[in-house]
């Protein structure tokens, strides 16, 4: 008498909660490795200068100047993002940096007009901070303009 294969094999033992959780553990790992590496990569071109290099005095008393430095700062902490408020990585662009650190609608928009100022101060055809941002080849100038639009402040 044959005896068919289905019939010789075993199901397999379903996994312990234990054991799912390893693997959901591991590749977690995997995930945050490549992640890591995908951060390096991208932030290796960024030249950030010094913060004595800056010239920036911190301005207590102007919370538009403080606004400006604390986008600057989650900026360079995020990632920049060319073509959107944010992207997969979580990385944002200069506009939505300022909306993130801003405490109202109105500190928001003078916080806007004053990165639009200094933008125009280098290129005076710019017509506005997403298409401005959208031309850069990195984090350095979205960074340096919101610097800049910190001291103007």
């Amino acid at each position: 008498m044959a005896t068919s294969i289905a019939s010789r094999v075993r199901a397999a033992a379903a996994l312990t909660l234990d054991e799912r959780l390893a693997f959901r553990g591991l590749a977690m790992d995997d995930r945050l490795v490549d992640a890591h590496g995908d951060m390096a990569i991208r932030t290796a071109g960024i030249d950030t200068p010094d913060a004595s290099d800056l010239g920036y005095v911190a301005q207590l008393d102007n919370p538009l100047a403080a606004l400006l430095q604390r986008a600057r700062c989650r900026l360079e902490n995020a990632g920049w993002c060319r073509t959107a408020a944010t992207d997969s990585t979580g990385a944002i662009c200069p506009l939505h940096a300022i909306h993130l650190e801003a405490s109202s609608d109105a500190e928001e928009g003078e916080a806007r007009t004053l990165l639009l100022q200094a933008i125009r101060s280098e290129d005076r055809n710019v017509v506005s901070i997403p298409l401005w941002n959208s031309r850069q080849s990195g984090p350095a100038a979205p960074i340096r303009m919101l610097q800049a639009a910190a001291r103007l402040a």
